[in-house]
């Protein structure tokens, strides 16, 4: 015992003297101690404070120079140390490669360089109201390390006092007044230049989807007068005419009123690629009109311009093209054309052109231009054949898979996309702790599969659907597929077959509805596994393992409003409503229908679910930096079987754990509740309540590698007291109890394309456990205890 004891004193101070000799080999290699014996100190950070709580921080620091070094992990500079250590001794070809590849140059305190940071600052705080602020800084020096810190020194800001609009051309002032927005500047506000400079933008979007193809933000002038009253900035919006240049005997120039643009002939190439250096003539031309009896529209819709044969019907292009002939020109449409025709998916390029139309003078209409609008298409690759290889985490199968994509984009000439997936797996099949044991082999468990779908890109409905915006995307969508899983004691073959709408009202709500989506579950079991499911009296592991049929009704409703070149705040929140089974039991009762042994309704010799289910997923993302953020989140979900179902199916029940919930446990091995089993078991967990909040702070490490801390908190209960599952229903009063805590750290290859994440999870506070031994022991913590988990893309 002696001797271990001394094992173990000893093993320890190696230890000690391992991680001592490191950090001195750090210390040794620092970069801040080699710049400083060069005479110089290294820039190690900025910060401001501000004296009043409206300034941000974030926009000040943006004007911060120079800027420091980026750290790993908060901790060191590597870039600058493998600079540092490829610098001295002779110059090898290899140590240039290291130090411009792999090294950064430390970026030195300059003095300079921080005295004209404060320039743009006091710019900025000028521009946000704060006349005559100033800002000051103060350089700090801890050892090698230099530290700038700076401070502003604000009065009360400016507000916004009189807000008029100097506006000579009576055509203009009409359509500011009546089809534009409000004014963004009212009296009252702070004062910013920074939103009269987004007024500009706003009359000049205004103005442009009016008519006025040709004005532009430069005719757009504001006045400021700060004496009328202390504290207030008048403001003069001027929007001038067109200036003319003087001409003959006139000395000085005169001004005229905007022209008003109309649109004459549009024109869409499909082929665009393919003509280049033909000449007309050889090209087709189709004149589509999409009501031939219009007698107020002298032009067609468009002139569609395609060679050899026609691979697009107009009606499909029609649904893509906003903008008609003898309406006055809009920007706003014109965008909209440009990004549903790039949206179909069957051009790789789009550009839509305008011109001046080619019409004679005495046919000019007095007072407006005209303009032709050209599209122009280059084609991508209807048929795509796409191979993939995978590795696969399907409910705690693990294994490798692979699949052949093919995708016709074009299948029926009006832009519908068909879709074909075959798949196939080998995964490794988890032990059940039922006895049974599983194939022999790593592989021993085979997935296969089959989908197919078809998109069109809009609503099918046999009538008219009111109320959906035809300026936003829609389509419609019919899928079908069937799975086929081979397990060591049973197989399954799960069949889906499903009809629904995609669409978006704004450019923030989206909706789904299914009005119907019928799935299928058929298993065979293995005569062993039979005889060890009669001694389960829970339904739930019965039905997991047992014929069903579900008919379902589907609707999710989706808030969005991220703006990706805006550092704001924003949320997600999605909420889905799902409903199963109501029509065939009013049938079965209507009909008088047969039931089962079990007293339950069938279809086909099926027993079909009946249930309400919904759910909610809220989110809030809080942006620190450009590159640091704070994401809250937190969901539920309730799920009631009634009529012909006594359980949720397994499929619609929820579960808690894995990459994307509770991370320090696995998929589906959390809850029900307080629910104990001091025997492991495989059979996957699953409850008719959900409930979890998360918490994940994001920040950048080094290059393309970004870190997380996350805390993640939740369960899953029953809603009736189940004999299997002891502690698993909800109570109220007991529900703080019941609720998983976990704690971990992630890593997030950003690859730009896609987002490779691996999470670490600890199990904080686990209820499945007896009531002393529920919270973690960091004295007994072993790397075993943390869960890992792999994903692409963020969690949420």
């Amino acid at each position: 015992m002696q001797n271990l004891t001394m094992l173990h004193n000893s093993t320890s101070i190696l230890r000690l003297t391992f991680y001592t000799a490191l950090l001195l080999l750090f210390a040794s290699c620092s970069p801040a101690r080699k710049v400083q014996k060069r005479g110089g100190y290294l820039m190690a950070g900025h910060s401001v404070k501000v004296d009043r709580p409206g300034i941000d921080t974030y926009d000040l620091l943006n004007f911060a120079q120079p800027k420091p070094n980026r750290k790993f992990l908060g901790l060191f500079r590597p870039g600058v140390l493998v600079y540092d250590l490829n610098s001295g001794g002779k110059d090898r070809k290899f140590k240039r490669w290291m130090r411009n590849n792999l090294g950064r140059a430390p970026v030195l305190l300059d003095s300079a360089l921080i005295d004209n940071s404060l320039i743009p600052m006091r710019v900025y705080l000028n521009n946000k109201g704060y006349f005559g602020a100033e800002v000051q800084r103060r350089i700090e020096l801890r050892g090698a390390r230099a530290f700038v810190n700076y401070q502003t020194k604000t009065k009360d800001p400016f507000i916004f006092g009189q807000v008029v609009f100097d506006i000579p051309d009576d055509s203009l002032r009409y359509f500011l007044n009546t089809e534009g927005t409000a004014s963004l500047i009212t009296s009252g506000k702070q004062y910013d230049a920074y939103l009269m400079r987004d007024e500009r933008e706003r009359i000049t979007r205004v103005l442009k989807d009016a008519g006025y193809y040709a004005f532009s933000r430069e005719y757009i002038f504001f006045e400021v007068d700060t004496t009328r009253a202390k504290g207030k900035a008048d403001i003069k919006v001027r929007v001038e005419n067109v200036r003319t240049k003087p001409s003959g005997l006139m000395d000085s120039a005169s001004f005229r009123p905007h022209q008003r643009y109309f649109i004459s002939n549009i024109f869409v190439n499909t082929n665009f690629a393919e003509m280049v250096g033909d000449s007309l003539p050889k090209n087709d031309t189709l004149a589509y009109r999409k009501n031939n009896d219009s007698l107020l529209q002298p032009n067609p819709d468009f002139y569609l311009i395609y060679k050899n044969r026609l691979r697009i019907r107009p009606a499909a292009l029609s649904r893509a093209v906003f903008i008609q002939p003898g309406t006055p020109f809009n920007q706003q449409k014109i965008n909209l054309t440009y990004n549903r025709l790039q949206n179909l998916g069957l051009s790789r390029f789009v550009s839509v052109n305008l011109n001046p139309a080619e019409i004679a003078p005495e046919l000019q209409p007095e007072g407006i231009s005209l303009l032709d609008c050209d599209i122009r298409m280059v084609r991508s690759p209807v048929n795509m054949i796409n191979p993939e290889v995978e590795a696969t985490n399907a409910g705690g199968f693990v294994g490798l898979g692979g699949s052949l994509n093919y995708r016709n984009r074009n299948i029926f000439r009006g832009a519908e996309t068909f879709r074909l997936k075959l798949r196939g797996a080998f995964e490794v099949e988890p032990d059940l702790g039922l006895g049974i044991e599983p194939r022999a082999g790593i592989f021993n468990s085979l997935e296969a599969g089959v989908e197919t779908g078809l998109d069109f890109p809009t609503l099918l409905s046999p009538f008219r659907i009111e109320g959906i915006n035809r300026n936003y995307r829609a389509k419609t969508t019919v899928a079908l597929g069937l799975n086929y899983q081979q397990r060591s004691y049973y197989t399954r073959y799960v069949s889906y077959a499903s009809f629904g709408y995609d669409w978006y009202s704004s450019n923030t709500t989206r909706h789904l509805f299914s009005p119907v989506e019928l799935s299928s579950v058929s298993i065979v079991r293995d005569s062993t596994f039979n005889a060890i499911l009669k001694d389960f009296k829970d339904p739930r592991y019965l039905n997991q393992y047992t014929d069903h049929l579900v008919m379902a009704l589907k609707y999710s409703f989706i808030f969005n409003n991220q703006n990706l070149s805006s550092k704001k705040n924003y949320f997600y929140f999605r909420a889905n409503f799902e409903s199963a089974g109501n029509l065939l039991n009013l049938y079965s009762n209507i009909a008088n229908a047969p039931v089962d042994e079990d007293g339950n309704f069938t279809l086909f010799r099926i027993r079909f679910a009946q249930y309400i289910r919904t759910d909610f997923d809220f989110r809030y993302y809080k942006p620190l930096t450009a590159k640091q953020q704070l994401v809250y989140r937190a969901a539920l979900g309730v799920g009631v079987p009634y009529g012909n179902s006594s359980v949720l199916p397994f499929e619609k029940g929820f579960f808690a754990g894995g990459a994307n919930g509770l991370r320090g446990w696995p998929i589906r091995s959390v809850g029900p509740g307080e629910y104990y089993t001091p025997v492991k078991s495989g059979f996957e967990r699953v409850g008719d309540i959900w409930l979890e909040a998360n918490l994940e702070y994001r920040f950048p490490m080094y290059s393309f590698l970004n870190g997380a801390f996350f805390i993640d908190a939740g369960n899953i209960w029953l809603l009736r007291e189940n004999e299997d599952f002891p502690g698993g229903k909800l109570d109220l009063k007991k529900l703080p109890a019941s609720l998983a805590l976990d704690t971990g750290l992630g890593l997030r290859f950003d690859f730009s394309f896609f987002i490779f994440r691996i999470d670490g999870g600890l199990p904080v506070y686990d209820p499945g456990k007896l009531t002393d031994s529920r919270w973690f022991s960091i004295s007994k913590f072993q790397l075993r205890d943390i869960t890992w988990n792999f994903g692409i893309g963020y969690p949420f």
